[in-house]
Formats: structure tokens, C-alpha cells, sequence
């Protein structure tokens, strides 16, 4: 396979990367030989390629442009794409090179991780004649909707961008795809309603290194903080969450218990958050924490307050590894099987948010998490099922 990720894929930092990660692993684990097409903003170090190289055997990486040229470039193919689609447009010489490098390689498919690397993912199946798998990782133009009407500030104008000529781009994406694999069976009932007959369900993958259930800790009471959130912390639904806890949900908690102590963790946090958590008395904030695992230990109740999106939370999942008590939104959990949203604490509204949050510190109760049937939904075993699949179709 040559996979096109719309974005480098390692180091797994946050949702988008574990699931394509976690794939690439699986598929290198069953004996595909993979060659990797993706963009990168920060040029990998040494060690981080050593450590794709040691699943991938070819790679191609492409850095975003931000030059004034480029930004021209970009400016003009508004007229014709989504706003993510336009800095991953590859033409001339580059792509020729691109070109050369796939028809020395010679995948039977081009597997797109992720629309936004559609346009390369099209050329390549056009020059190389080989079709295209596709893996959804949303309904991208609704979910690029909602996120257009959670945006704040100067971020409402790129999304309105992301939005522009996204739907039409997308469907045309998945027609002219040889299956489509989405990551939410609720997601694929949307898209079978309008007429697909080609996708099929790939749920996200799920690493068990160790037993769920040792991972709790007994004495929770030593716990550095009572709540923690670990997300990206620039996305306008993961924002647009984190603002609602901390002005609506966390004043409610502290109204009966005062001295509640609360952990925001993630990648890139946009101004509003780095203001808010500093104003916001008994809440710290950790940009960019090495360890998902140590954020996770250091607290008694994780919370998912996403209000929109759409897919899969990739973040839900990993906080079910934690084997911590769980609070999240209806949107956290959507797209979960009923079987798995069994371990959620789900609230719609401030007060039964804040309600299960005070339950869960003052009552102790640790949740058996049953971890086979965890690994039958998420294991790796379905990453062979989708071998096959591809494998009888070509």
C-alpha cells in the first residue's frame, strides 16, 4: 500500500495521529509492505524517523508551505477547494518526482488517511492506475460545519474556508473510491442514506499493553488533581468544551466542593485557554505533556465536555485505557458501540455534568472494565478483515 496521511503520523500526539498510527502499525504487523505520503509543519527528528522506518519502508515527506508564493498559490485554488485541501495540492515537478517515487514502489492501492490529501491520492491512482481506499475519519463537511458554528474570533473566517466547496469535494472523494472505510457505523448509516454502497465500518484501533483494570488506582485520594482533560487544545469543539467546563460546569462543582483541584493538558493551546486557565483559580494547564499515561494517573475523574463534532473521540478511548472513572458529553461518545458507552458517565447539561463529577469524588467506585470485549471491537484483528476485503476486490 502507499498510504496518504494528511498529516505525519508520528509522534501520535493526539487523536488524529493515534488512529493513523495504530493502523500503520497493524498493517505492517500482518506483513503489508507500506510506503508513507504525508505532510509535516515541524521537521521530524532523527529519532522519530527512525521509528516510522521501522514500519514503513518507503516515505515521502511533504512540508506545508508558507511562503508568499505559496500563499498566493493557495489563495486562488480557494476557488476550486476546501481551505486544508489547498496546502496539500502538489503540481509540476514535485509531483512528477511524487510520481516517480510510487511507480518505483509499486503499491496494488492508494490508501487516503483522511480527505484532505485527496487531490494527491487521485493523481496517484490517475497516474499509476491502482484505486484508492479511503478512511473517513468524520463526515468532514458536517463536522467542519459545527465546528464553523463553534468558532470564536478571527478562526470563524477559516472555517467558513474549510467549509467552501468541502461537501462536493468530499462525496466526489468517496465515489470515486474503490471502499470507503468509516471510522463510526453511525457516520456510514449517514452516508448509505445518500446513495454509498461502497463503505464498510473500521472502527479505531486499540492498544492493550497491560490489564484496564490494574491501571486504577486504589487510593485514589493521592491523586495530584481531581479533574483532568487531555486533548488538543486548539480545535474549535475541543475550545469551545474546555470554556464551557471551566465558566459553566466547574463553577457549579465548586459550589459544594470548594477546593476542587483541575489538570487541562494538550497540545498547542490557543491564547484563550492559556487566559483562561491562568485566571481560573485551582486550574493548571500542561502544554504538551510527554506522557499521556502520567497526565491521566494524576487525576481521580477525566472528562470529554466536547459539544460538537462528529466520528469517533479517539480521546474517549484512551481514557478508557486509563481505567478512571469517566464524565463525558453525549457528542464524547457518539459513534461508540451501546456495549462501550456502558463505562461513560454521560451528561447533556452543566448541572447533571457537574452532578456526576461530584459523585464520582465522593463516592468511590471503580468500574470493572471488561477488557476482552474491548480488544473484540478494537483489536487488531479487524485490520486482517480489511486486508481481505481489499484483497478480493483487486
Amino acid at each position: 500500500m502507499t498510504l496518504v496521511c494528511h498529516d505525519i503520523p508520528y509522534p501520535a500526539i493526539h487523536g488524529g495521529r493515534i488512529d493513523m498510527w495504530r493502523r500503520i502499525k497493524a498493517f505492517s504487523q500482518i506483513g503489508v509492505e507500506l510506503q508513507l505520503i504525508c505532510w509535516f509543519d515541524r521537521v521530524p527528528h532523527y529519532e522519530e524517523i527512525a521509528e516510522i522506518k521501522k514500519y514503513v519502508s518507503s516515505t515521502y515527506f511533504i512540508p506545508f508551505q508558507y511562503s508568499l508564493c505559496a500563499k498566493t498559490y493557495r489563495f486562488f485554488n480557494l476557488f476550486r477547494y476546501p481551505l486544508e485541501v489547498t496546502s496539500r495540492l502538489v503540481r509540476g515537478q514535485n509531483l512528477n518526482h511524487l510520481v516517480s517515487q510510487v511507480h518505483a514502489f509499486k503499491p496494488h492501492i492508494v490508501w487516503l488517511d483522511g480527505i484532505h490529501g485527496g487531490d494527491v491520492a487521485s493523481q496517484l491512482s490517475q497516474y499509476c492506475n491502482i484505486p484508492i481506499v479511503t478512511r473517513c475519519h468524520n463526515i468532514e463537511h458536517l463536522y467542519y460545519q459545527r465546528l464553523f458554528s463553534s468558532a470564536i474570533g478571527t478562526s470563524k473566517l477559516k472555517r467558513y474556508l474549510s467549509v467552501s466547496h468541502l461537501e462536493q469535494y468530499e462525496k466526489s472523494l468517496l465515489k470515486n473510491s474503490l471502499l470507503f472505510y468509516d471510522i463510526s457505523t453511525e457516520d456510514l448509516k449517514f452516508w448509505k442514506s445518500h446513495g454509498f454502497r461502497n463503505g464498510r465500518y473500521l472502527p479505531p484501533l486499540m492498544e492493550f499493553n497491560q490489564n484496564i483494570n490494574e491501571n486504577y488506582q486504589e487510593n485514589n485520594q493521592c491523586s495530584q488533581y481531581d479533574i483532568v482533560f487531555l486533548g488538543n487544545l486548539y480545535s474549535n469543539n475541543n475550545v469551545a468544551g474546555i470554556i464551557w467546563f471551566l465558566t459553566q460546569v466547574l463553577p457549579e462543582i465548586r459550589s459544594q466542593l470548594s477546593n476542587v483541584k483541575v489538570l487541562i493538558a494538550g497540545a498547542k493551546p490557543i491564547n484563550k485557554i492559556r487566559q483562561l486557565c491562568e485566571h481560573t483559580d485551582g486550574v493548571d494547564l500542561s502544554i504538551n505533556p510527554s506522557s499521556s499515561k502520567q497526565i491521566y494517573n494524576s487525576g481521580r475523574v477525566l472528562i470529554n465536555p466536547v459539544l460538537t463534532g462528529s466520528g469517533v473521540s479517539i480521546k474517549s478511548l484512551e481514557m478508557l485505557m486509563a481505567g478512571l472513572p469517566i464524565v463525558s458529553t453525549p457528542q464524547g461518545v457518539a459513534g461508540l458501540p451501546l456495549s462501550v458507552k456502558q463505562y461513560f458517565k454521560i451528561a447533556s447539561d452543566k448541572q447533571s455534568f457537574a452532578a456526576a463529577i461530584v459523585n464520582l469524588l465522593c463516592n468511590f467506585q471503580k468500574t470493572r472494565i471488561e477488557q476482552t470485549l474491548l480488544e473484540s471491537l478494537f483489536g487488531t484483528q479487524v485490520i486482517q478483515e480489511v486486508v481481505s476485503d481489499i484483497k478480493s476486490l483487486i
